[in-house]
């Protein structure tokens, strides 16, 4: 495997050709922009009225847009050749979401991702037995976060018990709980709160996303049975997670 490998929408792009993928669809030299960073952040701006400055306001983060170009188009045959434009240009073609998953540097991470823009195109280019296209790329991901592609599960197995939850990436992780034959009522408690569950319908699978505050049990939402504080772990912290049931904090370590 290259050092630079794209997937996703059906679509596999690599950094460089390699023994085992001489042909394909590849990133030219400096043809990843946006993925590694963010170029700026985003504030809305409100001006003192009379007065000097503006309101201190929060800094949030803008969509991530990823751009793929130069990327270049490798294959033995003219069929071979078409059959690689027509993939790149029906990339995300359908406006849906889906997820990208990018192995860069020894680093596995996943964004959710539309494309706003797919090319692929033969050059007329031939040489050295293989035929020669570009190709160009731009997606956008509304959430800009980038997300480990395992969370990993750490496991309470007795009820009161707690874990310790560490957050290894450049941003706030926000946990997600699951408690496997769930009673009725369950609590979990960290340094960011306490969140409660009471009322749900017992057995199956509870589910709590940190993001929303949305409970579900075996996939299906249990309205108004949830509340409490909702909370992400510090990046480069810690955090002790106590479940009043047993069952398991899933967190996916998070980068800008």
């Amino acid at each position: 495997m290259s050092a630079l490998e794209i997937r996703g929408g059906g679509l596999v792009i690599r950094g460089a050709p390699s023994p085992s993928a001489e042909t394909g669809l590849f990133v030219g030299r400096d043809g990843l922009q946006g993925w590694q960073g963010l170029p700026a952040r985003r504030r809305e701006a409100m001006a003192r009225a009379v007065a000097d400055g503006e309101f201190d306001v929060p800094v949030r983060l803008p969509a991530r847009v990823i751009t793929i170009d130069p990327g270049i188009i490798l294959a033995r045959s003219d069929i071979d050749l078409q059959k690689w434009c027509d993939q790149v240009n029906g990339w995300g073609a359908t406006g849906l979401r889906f997820w990208i998953v990018v192995d860069h540097l020894g680093q596995q991470l996943t964004s959710l991702v539309r494309v706003l823009a797919s090319e692929g195109v033969d050059l007329q280019r031939r040489g050295g037995g293989l035929l020669r296209g570009a190709l160009s790329a731009q997606l956008v991901a509304a959430d800009p976060r980038k997300y480990a592609v395992d969370a990993t599960p750490f496991v309470v197995s007795g009820a009161g018990g707690s874990v310790l939850v560490p957050s290894r990436g450049n941003f706030p992780a926000t946990p997600t709980i699951e408690i496997p034959s769930a009673p009725s009522s369950w609590s979990v408690t960290s340094p960011g709160g306490t969140f409660t569950v009471t009322g749900a319908t017992a057995g199956g699978t509870h589910r709590l996303d940190m993001r929303t505050g949305r409970v579900t049990r075996d996939g299906a939402w249990m309205p108004g049975v949830g509340r409490g504080r909702l909370w992400s772990v510090p990046n480069g912290t810690q955090w002790n997670h106590t479940l009043s049931a047993p069952g398991r904090i899933l967190l996916a370590d998070t980068y800008v």
